[in-house]
């Protein structure tokens, strides 16, 4: 399965509960099924692009993430 960024935001400044910031918070396509999902892997000042591949957390990390940036 191929997973993907549909469109995603950067969240800079995060709700109450919600740590990590910034994160990265996208519409992940999963050969066709679109997602809300949060992904692992940012660092402040990374590029990312809609279309950029993901792989697939076998559990999630920290924050809850099921999805990280490749490389």
């Amino acid at each position: 399965m191929s997973a993907t960024i549909f469109t995603y935001t950067i969240v800079r400044t995060p709700p109450q509960g919600f740590d990590g910031a910034p994160y990265c918070v996208a519409i992940v396509d999963q050969d066709g099924t679109l997602e809300t999902a949060r992904v692992s892997g940012y660092t402040d000042g990374r590029q990312i692009a809609i279309g950029d591949e993901l792989d697939r957390l076998e559990a999630p990390d920290e924050h809850g993430a099921y999805y990280r940036l490749r490389g």
